[in-house]
Order: structure tokens, then sequence, then C-alpha cells
């Protein structure tokens, strides 16, 4: 039978201790490799009274009805980062999500396909031209009104929370219109022609989707069953290599 030593009080304060010590270099990497290598499409700044809790700025992306828009959040970081996925909000409404909702958009895919902030910023930017069919924390408006917020969202930074958040909130916001094009006064296209336009691609999408994930199901269950050894598929493996590199 095998033996398990029990850790003492203060060894388990120990971990504790080294757990939150990793955590905390974790996110101030992250911070100062964003710094080092700053980007045109999103700024971050943390609260110097808690580093856990960051502001964020992102750009409506090119080409699309948010294209010159300015969008403000929030990042919090748990005690499991970057096991479990930050908690990212929205303060600016843009017509795609919910404002000061807690946002589900990394349910699925972290800390496989996005495990870092950048590149959570990144998936925002491209998931808000995109239409949610009724996701939870999703708000369903047509290219005008989200032209409109867009156009909006550049005329002042939003106001919340306290003062040192607020001056952050700020200098992010300056950034921002010093690196985003104004909205162009086309709109990206006749955007009032296109709203009924949208509305039909989204009934269609719906039953597009429905049937694709039937076919997408009987697929991976196939390739999982069939597999002679499940190494071989890799994707059981590699998620828990990855995983392991964090824990």
């Amino acid at each position: 039978m095998e033996s398990y030593s029990i850790l003492s009080n203060e060894e388990m304060l120990d971990f504790y201790m080294e757990r939150k010590k990793s955590k905390a270099m974790w996110i101030k990497w992250e911070l100062e490799e964003m710094q080092s290598n700053p980007s045109d499409d999103f700024k971050c700044l943390a609260l110097k009274s808690n580093p856990y809790d960051w502001q964020f700025a992102i750009r409506g992306p090119n080409g699309t009805e948010f294209e010159g828009g300015i969008y403000h959040g929030r990042i919090q970081f748990s005690e499991e980062y970057p096991n479990k996925r930050p908690i990212f909000t929205l303060l600016t409404e843009n017509g795609r999500f919910k404002t000061q909702t807690e946002l589900s958009f990394l349910d699925d895919i972290w800390p496989f396909s996005v495990y870092s902030v950048r590149s959570a910023l990144l998936e925002l930017i491209e998931l808000l031209p995109t239409y949610p069919n009724g996701a939870l924390g999703s708000v369903e408006y047509d290219k005008e009104e989200r032209r409109a917020l867009a156009i909006k969202s550049r005329e002042a930074a939003p106001k919340y929370g306290t003062a040192e958040r607020q001056k952050l909130i700020d200098e992010i916001h300056e950034y921002m219109l010093s690196k985003v094009p104004p909205v162009p006064s086309n709109g990206g296209g006749d955007v009032r022609l296109s709203s009924q336009n949208d509305r039909d691609r989204r009934k269609q999408d719906m039953v597009t989707k429905k049937r694709k994930r039937k076919q997408d199901i009987n697929l991976i269950f196939g390739n999982t069953i069939n597999a002679d050894n499940c190494s071989r598929v890799g994707f059981f493996e590699f998620g828990k290599r990855l995983k392991s590199l964090w824990c």
C-alpha cells in the first residue's frame, strides 16, 4: 500500500505563497510583454492598488460596422490564473455584448487556442462583428445601430469606478484615439441596405450551424472511438501536457 505524507500548516502556507508568487510573476510578465510590444489594436493598464485588475480598450475590426470604434473593458484575474481564464467585461455600449456583464467567449477555448490576455483580446476583436444567435451575455443590433455606437464610442471615455481607475481609462482612450482612424464616412458600406440582409443571413446561419453541429459531433465521436491508439489522435494528450505547464 502506498503511503502519503501530510503537509504541515507551514508547508501548506509555503506552497500557497509559491503559487501566488507564480501567478503574480505570470501576470506581470504578460503586462510587460504587451508594453514592450505595443499594439494598435488594444491597450492594457493595471491598477497600482491591485495588479490583478486591469483596464483595456480594443479597436473595432476594419471593414466592419465596428471600424473606428473604441471599446473599453475590464479584466480581473482569479487566484487560479492562468489555469482559469480571466474575467472580461465591456464598459462601452457596442451592439454585440452586454456591458458590465461577464463575457463567456473564453469558456470553450481557454487555455487551448487562447492562453494569454493578448490572444484573448484579439479573439474578442474578431467576435465583435459576429451575430450571437441568442448566446448568453450578448445583444443583437443591426449594422446601422452598431455603426452609430462606434461613432459615439470615440467621443469620450466611459465613466467608471474610482479616480485611479478613471485615470487609466482616460489614458487608454487617448492612446487608442491616436492609433485608431476615425469611423469611415461611408460606414463600411451601405449600412441601411444591409440591415435586412443581416437578419436574413442570421436566420440562415442558425440553420446551417445546427446542421454542421450534428456533423461535427459525429466526426469527433468517430475519430475518438475508431482510433487504434488514443495517443495517436493527440487531442487528449495535448490538453494534459498544456495544463501540466501551469500546475
